[in-house]
């Protein structure tokens, strides 16, 4: 798959703070340890999923398809940029080989959603394409959650895995809608015109994006992310 990877910029000054991370003012949130977390993007997928299975029409399939695959696009790069690293970090050899088969899966996955958009939503065998790819990754999710994961966390004390938890969830800023302040023009733009062309960016892209988020685009995903546990509805759409 040919991936783009595009420059950009922040809005703001850069912050003290490593990568990717917002001022103080962010981090006074409740504390989630990483695994309620991953299970709560999880539970967000399957949802989407489970409506894309259930869509009659082509303008809701064509619309769930596209929710689906940023939300498991986004998905892959947060364990990309998060958890792969804990994995290695924490558990060495196993964790690479636990981070690497969790790339795979993800990349497999990322090119059978492109493939759906391509051949068209109407077409015969979509729908049993798409209950083969779910069934896949609702594996892929079961050994996630009951193997890799309680590995992470047992290697990992409270407050580490609540950092984590805390990471994992900036990165739910990196939306299809998601824009940047261009300093040549002076204006803000999307960062990406849809949601193939989203899909088509490399890790090294999305990182790049990811680390010019503004403490703002921080806060925002992480009020959504704690509004829809708390039931308020700001997360919706979100998540």
């Amino acid at each position: 798959m040919k991936s783009s990877k595009k420059s950009v910029t922040s809005g703001s000054p850069p912050s003290s703070c490593e990568p990717g991370m917002a001022g103080p003012s962010s981090l006074s949130t409740p504390h989630i340890s990483f695994s309620i977390v991953i299970e709560d993007d999880h539970r967000t997928i399957n949802r989407y999923a489970a409506r894309l299975k259930k869509a009659k029409t082509s303008q809701d399939r064509t619309r769930l398809l596209g929710e689906v695959t940023w939300r498991m696009v986004r998905h892959d790069i947060s364990e990309e940029i998060i958890m792969r690293p804990a994995l290695i970090a924490h558990l060495g050899a196993t964790g690479e080989q636990m981070a690497e088969h969790d790339r795979l899966d993800h990349e497999r996955a990322r090119i059978e959603l492109m493939a759906l958009f391509k051949a068209g939503v109407d077409e015969p065998d979509f729908l049993p394409r798409v209950n083969t790819l779910m069934a896949e990754l609702h594996e892929h999710m079961r050994t996630e959650s009951g193997e890799q994961i309680p590995a992470l966390e047992a290697m990992l004390g409270p407050s580490e895995s609540q950092r984590l938890g805390r990471e994992y969830i900036k990165t739910f800023a990196l939306t299809p809608e998601l824009e940047m302040f261009n300093p040549a023009t002076g204006l803000k733009r999307r960062v990406w015109m849809g949601v193939q062309e989203y899909a088509r960016m490399d890790s090294a892209g999305f990182r790049a994006v990811w680390e010019n988020l503004t403490d703002e685009q921080v806060s925002s995903a992480m009020s959504a992310y704690h509004g829809s546990r708390s039931g308020d509805g700001r997360g919706r759409g979100k998540l």
